[in-house]
């Protein structure tokens, strides 16, 4: 019998709200934040301060919050600087009324990864920026009044009277995102610039790439002098944008670069953060926000730790109702952790090398007929692929089948086709950055399928598209890719099992095979 655990939630350490900002020993260092930000939006004329008396009786007037946070040198854990950011309390927006689209695309992980390997392949600069204070530079679609900040008080009469009606989009806003890069794009638009058609977050203009992560954006070019013409023509275009020179600390990930080369992922202030949080000793006694840790091992995995991406996805699925075991099963997770806190993700590109798919599953590794009743996912197959680029790797997945296979070739070939559903917009992509002449290595991806003795099936089905009645049953969406089979724009190939990476992903492993395939997975 299983006893449930209690998990209990705490603040996050450098996060916080008004109250709480105003109630540390650096009270004083907030207040100064708080000071400049109001100056900040003053000066740019954000809002205008007007009387209750004069906002039409139809219109809602939306709450303001403060989001205080200590941000940290994400290498030494020192505190760089006290931030204070004014939002408005989106929260309490009306659909239809003061808000319609919020749709705001991000540059995918793949495409940042692949534009490290492309800038070491090629020896081209890099460059990061940062536009500042984002949201507020895209001017506001619809009429919208704020509540006057905490803190903050009028010489015109009481606060009570008083309120902000708005000139510019805040931090908050449920629509500001989208507006925010809708404004962008036409500014790009305006100095030559052009999206992907594959990656909307990838822009090309003559000999320069350029993504953006919300405001956070790396060119890519032939020479630092080329991109300083860029950035100085972006800052003449109108938007507000900080150099801040080759890529350092992107999205929360450090990016160091060495004298032979070589780039590298870290994230150390998210790993001890992940250790503080689950303070393991000894007698651990779970004291500790389950879904909190949980989400950052997410985020953790997907960014530049993909040896541990099969193991947080066993235990995230729990973290609607957390047990004693689930809870033993994250201690174990940060111990590994904190014992291989030094590996980082390695970009140390080969030449020689161009696309290599990595792709396998795990038929029915869950399968527990104790809990099938209550779980009927435990059926489920488990895919699981990584995609290298000159051997480096810049993708890699570990997802439950959406379907019950019937067979080890069917749950084989299933993640056959998932995989290269990612490897064939990658394809398309790298096309395209051929139109736009910069240099590629290879646009032909070899994707190597996991083949045993009972599954050689999987690779007959990809290579021969024949009825067979023992599969004829498999939903046509998994046939997809048969037609670059045919042209030749892939090739399946067989793998021995001991050289399968992708076996990482999909199932536990002894510690000599598991060790042997993440060297590959950490770029090494």
């Amino acid at each position: 019998m299983r006893h449930p655990i209690a998990f209990h939630a705490e603040m996050i350490g450098d996060i916080m709200n008004f109250h709480q900002a105003m109630q540390q020993p650096n009270a004083g260092e907030f207040v100064k934040a708080v000071i400049k930000e109001i100056n900040g939006h003053i000066e740019h004329k954000r809002w205008k301060l007007i009387k209750r008396s004069e906002v039409p009786e139809d219109v809602d007037v939306i709450p303001s919050v403060w989001a205080m946070r200590r941000k940290r040198d994400l290498t030494t854990n020192e505190i760089l600087k006290y931030k204070s950011r004014l939002n408005l309390h989106g929260g309490k927006q009306v659909y239809g009324m003061n808000y319609f689209e919020t749709y705001a695309p991000v540059v995918t992980w793949f495409a940042i990864r692949l534009i490290i390997v492309m800038a070491i392949l090629f020896t081209l600069s890099l460059r990061q920026i940062d536009f500042v204070q984002a949201y507020p530079q895209a001017p506001i679609e619809t009429d919208m009044y704020m509540e006057l900040p905490k803190g903050i008080e009028t010489c015109h009469g009481s606060s009570k009277d008083h309120l902000l009606m708005l000139l510019s989009n805040l931090y908050g806003q449920k629509h500001a995102g989208c507006v925010w890069n809708s404004y962008l794009v036409d500014k790009l638009r305006s100095i030559g610039f052009q999206p992907s058609l594959i990656d909307e977050c990838i822009f090309f203009c003559d000999d320069v790439i350029f993504i953006v992560y919300v405001d956070d954006g790396i060119f890519l070019g032939p020479n630092d002098q080329s991109l300083t013409n860029v950035i100085r023509e972006i800052s003449a275009a109108g938007l507000d944008i900080e150099d801040q020179g080759h890529p350092a600390d992107y999205v929360g990930v450090t990016i160091t670069k060495h004298s032979n080369g070589c780039i590298e992922f870290i994230q150390l202030t998210l790993i001890d953060a992940i250790i503080n949080d689950v303070n393991i000793s000894d007698e651990c006694d779970f004291n500790f926000n389950y879904r909190s840790v949980t989400g950052k091992l997410n985020y953790f995995t997907q960014t530049s730790c993909s040896d541990l991406l099969f193991a947080t996805h066993q235990v995230a699925k729990y973290s609607s109702d957390p047990r004693k075991e689930h809870g033993e099963a994250i201690v174990y997770i940060v111990r590994y952790l904190k014992k291989t806190r030094h590996l980082r993700l390695k970009f140390r590109p080969n030449k020689s090398k161009g696309f290599e798919c990595y792709c396998g599953a795990d038929f029915a590794g869950n399968w527990n007929k104790d809990f099938a009743q209550h779980d009927p996912s435990t059926a489920k197959s488990r895919s699981g692929w990584v995609i290298f680029y000159a051997r480096c790797p810049i993708v890699w997945a570990s997802k439950l089948q959406s379907q019950v296979a019937l067979s080890t070739t069917e749950a084989e070939y299933i993640a056959m086709s998932m995989a290269l559903r990612d490897i064939i917009p990658i394809m398309e992509l790298m096309t395209e950055f051929q139109e736009q002449n910069f240099k590629v290595i290879c646009t032909q991806p070899q994707v190597y399928c996991k083949v045993l003795e009972d599954n050689s099936g999987a690779l007959e089905l990809a290579r021969l598209p024949k009825l067979h009645p023992r599969t004829k049953h498999i939903n046509i969406c998994y046939h997809h890719f048969r037609e670059h089979v045919r042209l030749g724009l892939i090739k399946i190939l067989p793998i021995s099992t001991d050289d399968q990476i992708a076996d990482a992903l999909t199932k536990p492993l002894a510690q000599n095979a598991f060790c042997r395939h993440r060297k590959y997975l950490c770029g090494a």
